[in-house]
């Protein structure tokens, strides 16, 4: 009988740095043919597209969450890639899902036989973590009245249940501040693995078939049996929304600049591309107050497409309108952003010459 396929599963919250984990891992020389699932809260999968096309098989699962609503689709899904020629599964998690009832999933019916949980990999912002702890969101309570909720507890679910923790965004924090957030990480869980890591940069052997999870001390969890009978999704739960902007039309860059210039408020996490007038498309990605914004391919200046061959230069401009092909997407993710998505979408509208 084939054995159980390995399987990790990442989490961590919002913009912590999981799809570039997940692209080094993949470009990692281990010669493993490994598939991924990527679940995106938005409507649209934007880490799917971002993550790089070095893999076997790409799953995305967008619109909801594996802990909750889509639990069943996963299910499925593992049961699917259970059956093809693989090595290793790697599962990118939403920024707000909590890792416990994923694991649930691996003990359900017979995917055991199928697929192993190996291990629970939580992404830590080192940059981020205690602003983030520190932070709230506005829910409803039962009878619809807004009332505020701190983020912390579902940072603590992330990193109390989990085989390693990676302490992300090291070079941007002190040592006296790592060490800080080590010895938190060791009250809530003792027996965690702890890295430091630089934009996801680490030997796949020290996270990926370490066999860390273990699945009869997942099920003594004191919150184990309480999280089948979850009736609310983390989204409800957390009071995080979400809405994409999509546009065919190309932006001004100066216009767009004067956008980041005047960040929208709540906005916790935002990711996805833009294409603009007369420059090469970018990635944007978006995490607390850092905006990162990243050319598609290298850009040239006219001056400098001179210097090149005919047939050099025809190349370029091809690649340039082929990536010029695809909209402009960008997924919004935060609180009270309903309030806001027409301001938001106004404003960028605004980006786009008459």
């Amino acid at each position: 009988m084939k054995a159980p396929i390995p399987t990790s599963v990442l989490v961590g919250f919002l913009g912590a740095g999981k799809t570039t984990l997940v692209n080094h891992l993949l470009s990692a020389q281990h010669g493993k043919k490994i598939a991924v699932v990527v679940n995106e809260f938005g409507a649209v999968n934007v880490d799917a597209r971002l993550v790089r096309h070095t893999t076997e098989k790409m799953i995305e699962m967008s619109n909801g969450c594996i802990c909750c609503t889509l639990r069943e689709d996963l299910l499925h899904e593992l049961r699917s890639l259970s059956e093809l020629d693989l090595d290793y599964i790697l599962i990118e998690s939403t920024g707000i899902g909590e890792p416990l009832p994923i694991a649930q999933t691996f003990h359900m019916a017979d995917l055991p036989e199928r697929v192993r949980l190996d291990s629970i990999i939580t992404v830590v912002d080192a940059e981020n973590f205690w602003e983030t702890w520190q932070s709230s969101r506005e829910v409803e309570d039962e009878e619809g009245n807004p009332v505020t909720e701190p983020l912390a507890p579902l940072l603590a679910d992330q990193l109390e249940f989990t085989s390693i923790v990676l302490l992300n965004k090291a070079d941007r924090v002190g040592e006296a501040e790592l060490q800080k957030l080590e010895s938190f990480v060791r009250e809530l869980n003792p027996t965690a693995q702890i890295h430091r890591t630089v934009q996801g940069q680490i030997a796949p052997e020290q996270i990926l078939g370490t066999g860390l999870y273990d699945y009869a001390t997942g099920q003594a969890h004191p919150d184990w049996e309480a999280e089948w009978d979850k009736p609310s999704s983390e989204v409800e739960e957390y009071g995080f929304e979400s809405f994409v902007f999509r546009s065919e039309q190309g932006f001004e860059a100066q216009a767009f600049e004067a956008f980041l210039h005047g960040w929208p408020k709540g906005v916790v996490r935002a990711k996805g591309w833009v294409k603009f007038v007369n420059h090469v498309p970018i990635v944007l990605s978006q995490a607390g107050k850092q905006i990162v914004l990243e050319p598609m391919m290298e850009p040239l200046h006219e001056r400098e497409l001179l210097t090149l061959s005919k047939a050099e230069q025809e190349r370029y401009r091809a690649q340039l309108e082929a990536l010029n092909q695809d909209p402009t997407e960008l997924v919004f993710i935060g609180q009270g952003l309903s309030r806001q998505q027409a301001e938001i979408e106004q404003r960028l509208m605004a980006c786009i010459p008459a």
